[in-house]
């Protein structure tokens, strides 16, 4: 078990299971304090700049890095406190076209990146903070062709 403060989780907001369809995927990052201790997170700097997302597809090998926007860095010394047991979130969309780049079966698994300067314990002394979650986005299995109900309902005479 790791011994940073913080703890990073995704999940697809609109998708879930991250059945890729077709359409965008909306992420959303939760960053949970799990020391007993405040933290200090540069959440307006990571919201404008995003986090890093490494899309992987295991069966070919081949990766795929999602651009990330600038951003101010004074806003790097600009610290969101979060308190033992508390979170702050990001919100994120990961591109249909960068999905598609995959091929129609799209399997791949999106490396989410959070990582930052933050401050943390009794002195709030900065620190390097390196936060990962992973998601597998897929594509809907073929399915069964929908059955008619008037063919299978029982008959009435």
């Amino acid at each position: 078990m790791s011994d940073a403060p913080l703890q990073v989780t995704a999940r697809c907001i609109d998708h879930p299971g991250c059945v890729f369809t077709g359409e965008d995927m909306r992420i959303e990052i939760l960053i949970t304090n799990t020391s007993n201790y405040m933290v200090g997170y540069p959440l307006a700097y990571m919201e404008r700049r995003g986090p890093t997302i490494m899309l992987r597809d295991p069966a070919s090998g081949r990766s795929q890095p999602q651009r990330i926007s600038l951003a101010d860095r004074a806003l790097r010394s600009t610290l969101t406190p979060i308190a033992p047991g508390q979170s702050v979130k990001l919100d994120d969309v990961i591109r249909a076209s960068q999905l598609r780049q995959f091929g129609v079966a799209v399997d791949v698994t999106a490396e989410i990146g959070v990582s930052a300067t933050i401050t943390a314990g009794v002195n709030g002394e900065p620190q390097p903070f390196t936060g990962k979650a992973t998601l597998r986005i897929a594509a809907q299995a073929a399915s069964h062709p929908p059955v008619n109900p008037a063919l299978t309902s029982p008959s009435r005479k």
